[in-house]
């Protein structure tokens, strides 16, 4: 259930004969017009992607879950190729089958599964005669491992992970829980995903929200409303440090403090820290070398624009165009040229600071940081109202922060 989110529920009538054979099973009658209540979560697999992504469910993992798993089912089977019975041929037949088998080989295989709507087969049905011996070993299953390779006792998103990669495009995720509401073991109104959430988010970190640390309570508002805005399949699997609620005084000193003091407690939620891109920043965050921070804590800076590399600023010859990425690229310099130009099309300048001489470079700060801030609410203000509007707005700036927080926890496949 963590793959949905309570927008994903659908209540709705149908008749008894349209339901899903792959779970129900065929119908007697095709022709019989009783109806029921059905209840279903739904999305599609683009959207399971991204939230599998996010929970660390990525295809890096699904292939390193499948070489795990193939090896072990490798090794069980070649154990019974000696035996002199129908478990010894089994075993020959299926270590052959395993040994020389790739992720890629398996992948194809379960896409076909998936296209043609293939059954799992029970042990006692005879194989299909000209059938992939592939597609009848994960179909068949045993009782060590589902689908060919997955282990009993691993993740079942793992699997979900791989069929919403090989599922045709458009394809839907569904969650049919008609018979267990029928059955009794929740009401027809219960918000079932809501629920089983919490439940798992006692013991399983990557099923909770990650948690975004920012310098100040602006940027954490900002980054929020934008997230809900421009990604609204994703925004519940992020939580912002309440920005409402008393914290220290905003900066990078204090944010650097807070990630130490969150490693030194031993928090078990995945947490990222995100740093402004200037000077101040890049100071504060060398007192983290020395922490040897767990896996689960991401610290990252804004990220490098194009825009920023030849930014106005303010110099005692007058505008003079520099690069202020890393020196003074606070969240005010993300939120869209359209916000940042003035009424005289010209960009609002960086003022230069003081100078840090162990890093040698100046710290800069965007003037008329107020006036900024007053434009972006009314920026996000028409887009919530009008969700159109957001296609003539320039996000390229936030955007580009949300694909780093999106890749936060991500190893490379390479």
């Amino acid at each position: 259930m963590t793959i949905f989110r309570e927008t994903d529920r659908h209540v709705f009538t149908r008749r008894v004969a349209e339901r899903n054979p792959l779970v129900w099973g065929e119908p007697e009658c095709m022709d019989d017009e009783e109806t029921e209540t059905a209840i279903e979560y739904a999305c599609e697999t683009g959207k399971a992607i991204d939230r599998l992504n996010i929970m660390g469910f990525t295809m890096r993992r699904v292939r390193e879950e499948f070489e795990i798993g193939r090896q072990k089912e490798f090794e069980r089977y070649m154990s019974y190729r000696n035996w002199d019975s129908i478990l010894g041929k089994l075993g020959r037949d299926n270590s052959e089958l395993l040994e020389n088998l790739t992720f890629d080989t398996y992948a194809e295989a379960f896409a076909k599964i998936i296209a043609d709507g293939l059954k799992p087969i029970s042990g006692h049905v005879k194989d299909e005669e000209g059938r992939n011996p592939l597609i009848e070993f994960i179909l068949r299953g045993n009782d060590t491992s589902s689908f060919g390779f997955f282990e009993d006792g691993k993740d079942i998103r793992l699997v979900i992970r791989l069929a919403c990669e090989v599922a045709p495009e458009n394809a839907y995720v569904v969650q049919d829980i008609t018979e267990i509401i029928h059955a009794g073991y929740y009401s027809e109104d219960e918000a079932v995903c809501e629920k089983e959430t919490r439940a798992l988010i006692a013991g399983y970190p990557e099923n909770a929200p990650i948690i975004i640390l920012t310098e100040g309570s602006t940027d954490a508002e900002f980054l929020r409303e934008a997230l809900a805005l421009l990604y609204p399949h994703l925004s519940a699997y992020y939580s912002f440090l309440d920005s409402h609620s008393p914290r220290p005084h905003g900066g990078a000193g204090p944010l650097v403090s807070l990630v130490k003091a969150f490693s030194a407690a031993g928090i078990t939620n995945r947490v990222i820290a995100l740093l402004d891109n200037d000077t101040a920043a890049q100071d504060a965050k060398r007192g983290l070398k020395v922490t040897d921070l767990p896996s689960n804590i991401a610290v990252m800076h804004y990220p490098d624009l194009d825009l920023l590399r030849t930014y106005p600023t303010l110099s005692p010859g007058g505008l003079e165009p520099q690069d202020v990425n890393g020196l003074a690229a606070s969240i005010e310099l993300y939120l869209g040229e359209d916000v940042l130009c003035t009424e005289q099309n010209t960009l609002i300048p960086v003022q230069w600071k003081g100078y840090n001489s162990t890093l040698g470079q100046y710290q800069g700060e965007v003037v008329q940081k107020r006036k900024l801030h007053d434009a972006f609410r009314k920026k996000l203000k028409r887009c919530k109202a009008n969700p159109q509007a957001s296609q003539d707005k320039d996000w390229s700036g936030l955007s580009a922060i949300f694909q780093e927080i999106f890749r936060a926890f991500e190893c490379s496949d390479e």
